[in-house]
């Protein structure tokens, strides 16, 4: 199926209930890396937990990234920064034995949530170990414009997310926070310009990986979804080089 989608790989979360969860490692990420193999695909990142099984069970099978996110901590907002930080130094010492970096990526609400504050959160570490993961989505929702997102992040730019969204007012008693809520649509759709995004890309030399996260709200056909948005990056993508 992903193949025949069109794309080259994947990230694959390792959590319960997918294909590999942290009770089947390390033999069900190599069984799994080896199917895709065996359909011209790789596996170029995984979301899980930022421990040692899931390290060496990626170095085993060349995924050069475990994706995470920062939450805020419960005691408050300025406490986070700490929290956070403790989480990403006890993980170094697994990036330097195996070879894997630790990716972060924004998102709305909870979490570290937009391209300026993840900056600010990685400025001290080594983009060896710890990559920023900028994403499109969330930098729309926090009404941050592409290129000043990217600027901030692109010192240590490990990975691009693809996905949009935008704010709609929920019915009273539909929303478990009520008010105005995100949600996940197909990518002409949404706050973020993936044109811009794009374009800066490719005017700054980007060549790593660009994730197409195929997150969306309400009942919609997935697959068709994720096949439009793929077709439509595709186009804003050479449209972007024939302008250049």
């Amino acid at each position: 199926m992903v193949a025949d989608l069109g794309f080259d790989g994947v990230e694959l979360p390792i959590r319960p209930g997918f294909q590999v969860s942290a009770s089947s490692l390390p033999h069900g990420l190599t069984e799994l890396a080896g199917i895709f193999a065996d359909h011209g695909l790789r596996i170029y990142s995984v979301a899980s937990t930022l421990d040692e099984p899931v390290m060496a069970a990626c170095a085993a099978v060349g995924v050069p990234v475990v994706r995470t996110m920062a939450p805020l901590s419960p005691n408050g907002f300025l406490d986070s920064d700490k929290l956070v930080r403790n989480q990403l130094d006890a993980a170094l010492p697994l990036c330097e034995r195996y070879g894997v970096q630790v990716g972060v990526q924004p998102h709305y609400d909870y979490y570290i949530s937009d391209s300026l504050m993840l900056a600010n959160l990685l400025a001290d570490y080594d983009p060896r170990h710890v990559v920023a993961i900028w994403d499109a989505a969330h930098d729309g929702l926090a009404r941050k414009a592409p290129e000043h997102g990217l600027e901030m992040v692109w010192p240590r730019l490990g990975m691009v997310n693809l996905k949009n969204a935008y704010y709609r007012r929920e019915p009273d008693g539909k929303a478990a926070k009520g008010g105005w809520q995100p949600f996940f649509c197909p990518g002409p759709d949404g706050m973020a310009d993936w044109g811009r995004s794009l374009r800066y890309l490719r005017d700054h030399g980007y060549s790593g990986v660009i994730c197409l996260t195929g997150e969306y709200d309400g009942d919609s056909d997935v697959q068709t979804l994720v096949r439009d948005d793929l077709s439509y990056a595709r186009r804003l993508i050479e449209g972007s080089r024939q302008r250049g």
